[in-house]
């Protein structure tokens, strides 16, 4: 499991577009959001920068937290 940050998450049809494109790389992959925090934890089979990759070609900006 991992946690990025994840900036420009501004509404819940964000959270929905995300979610669903880290789902359609990895449909097991359990994501859980906090909107609020810009906060995307992540439990995945798939590498953290493929994720990451994912989410940037949504538009949106990513950061991993250590």
């Amino acid at each position: 499991m991992f946690a990025l940050q994840v900036s420009g998450m501004g509404c819940g049809s964000c959270v929905s577009k995300i979610t669903k494109a880290i789902q359609a790389v990895d449909e097991t992959a359990k994501v859980e959001i906090d909107r609020a925090a810009g906060k995307v934890s992540v439990d995945s089979q798939q590498t953290v920068e493929s994720i990451c990759k994912v989410i940037q070609e949504l538009g949106y900006s990513t950061q991993v937290n250590v």
